[in-house]
């Protein structure tokens, strides 16, 4: 059976579909190999609603329901800084409903390739499920943002790690829960169409393959808000879950049919839903006890608790 992918283009991921798909991939711009292909614009190319969402939502963290209705513009002297400050086009960094999902990427930061990872491995996104109910993050995150849904996503495996509890005093290492999923952001959605319009420059898709070749070894892990222990762990079992490649595309041929597969068994879903919800901590979490279990969770019957070790021992700090 061919494995199927659901592309997100509500207002938001259509936006930055938008942007990644009409600003050029160019190459050569920076002296670093990582950024060997990226996005070549001037600040005044962007949409005004690209602005908006950076400024007001992004960096200011307005709800995206209020900053519709309010409909307010960045100035013109505020816009050229705004794209460096945000990662440019990341969906990841743009839309918070998604700021603790992970990826793999050339760069972490940086106007660079975005959808390596799905044209190396072809994976979709790895979606935090902001589960743990003593986490104030998580309950931030679902009751003010909410989380994307789609009728069409596939979950192919349910990734459970442990995090630091992010207040400090407590040092506490909590249990939370990572969706692999067959979930395409707009960002990503957008480089493909770019590279499949593209497809008659050989030159410029022989300059993405030897970027993509770099995710052998030097891929990085786009983790930017209060993430797991052991990323590598992680992102390894989400690779082999669901990965359809093992290595990056040996040619231009070969990066061109792996495009062609991929909006071919792709379904754009033009309305997925927002879902919001309050987690109810247990009465542990008021009473600065240092137990974390919670009845929400079950033990299958193999007996494996699932808990992936991290290997850090200080909590690391939100990016």
């Amino acid at each position: 059976m061919t494995k199927t992918f659901v592309a997100l283009n509500d207002p938001v991921h259509g936006l930055i579909r938008r942007v990644t798909r009409q600003t050029p991939l160019c190459p050569g711009l920076s002296p670093d190999p990582r950024l060997q292909v990226q996005y070549s614009f001037q600040a005044e190319d962007l949409p005004e609603a690209y602005y908006s969402l950076a400024l007001f939502h992004t960096l200011g963290g307005m709800p995206l329901e209020s900053l519709r209705r309010t409909r307010w513009r960045a100035r013109p002297t505020d816009k050229a800084g705004i794209p460096g400050r945000v990662n440019f086009f990341d969906a990841v960094k743009l839309d918070r409903r998604c700021a603790r999902d992970l990826r793999l990427k050339l760069k972490r930061h940086g106007p660079g390739l975005l959808g390596a990872e799905l044209l190396c491995f072809g994976v979709g996104m790895l979606r935090a499920r902001n589960d743990d109910p003593l986490e104030e993050i998580h309950d931030y995150l679902w009751s003010r943002y909410g989380r994307l849904q789609s009728g069409y996503e596939t979950v192919y495996a349910r990734i459970r790690a442990l995090h630091w509890n992010s207040l400090p005093a407590l040092l506490l290492k909590q249990k939370e829960s990572f969706d692999s999923t067959n979930v395409i952001y707009g960002d990503t959605f957008g480089e493909l169409e770019q590279l499949w319009e593209r497809r008659a420059d050989t030159a410029f898709l022989d300059q993405v393959v030897g970027a993509l070749q770099r995710m052998r070894r030097q891929a990085e892990i786009a983790a930017f808000l209060n993430p797991p222990l052991n990323l590598d762990a992680i992102l390894k079992l989400h690779v082999r879950c669901q990965g359809i490649w093992r290595t990056p595309p040996a040619n231009a041929r070969t990066l061109l049919r792996r495009v062609e597969f991929l909006l071919a068994n792709t379904t754009v879903d033009h309305s997925p839903t927002t879902l919001f919800r309050r987690q109810q901590p247990q009465s542990e979490a008021s009473s600065g006890s240092r137990t974390c279990g919670y009845h929400g969770w079950k033990a299958d019957r193999s007996g494996y608790d699932g808990w992936l070790a991290g290997t850090a021992d200080h909590p690391g700090s939100p990016d």
